[in-house]
């Protein structure tokens, strides 16, 4: 037996069953429980168009070049890069009044 009378196994399952529910957080369907949306940046990796200069060249009539003449376009390649995307996620919290003991809002006095 622990202190206070309590069996060891008791005690375990006590403090395992206190973890669990300080884990879930907040009930949302509480009435003392308030929500709002937050944002927050997430990094993700975007690809996009990236323009080069393609050299070309095609048959023509300058005689000093061997009949090649040199040509350009734009071409466009798939690159990739890094972006900062804003995310926006709904947080539980105690309406005014009240603070968070555990996952219950309680009343402030």
């Amino acid at each position: 037996m622990a202190p206070g009378g309590v069996p060891p196994r008791a005690l375990l399952w006590i403090n395992l069953l206190g973890f669990i529910s300080s884990s879930l957080g907040l009930n949302p369907d509480d009435p003392n429980v308030c929500s709002h949306w937050e944002s927050y940046a997430v990094t993700v990796q975007e690809s996009y168009a990236h323009p080069f200069d393609q050299v070309y060249y095609t048959r023509c009539t300058d005689i000093l070049n061997w009949f090649k003449c040199t040509r350009h376009r734009i071409s466009y390649k798939t690159a990739y890069r890094r972006g900062v995307r804003t995310m926006y996620r709904r947080r539980s919290q105690c309406c005014p009044g009240f603070f968070e003991s555990g996952d219950l809002c309680a009343r402030k006095f």
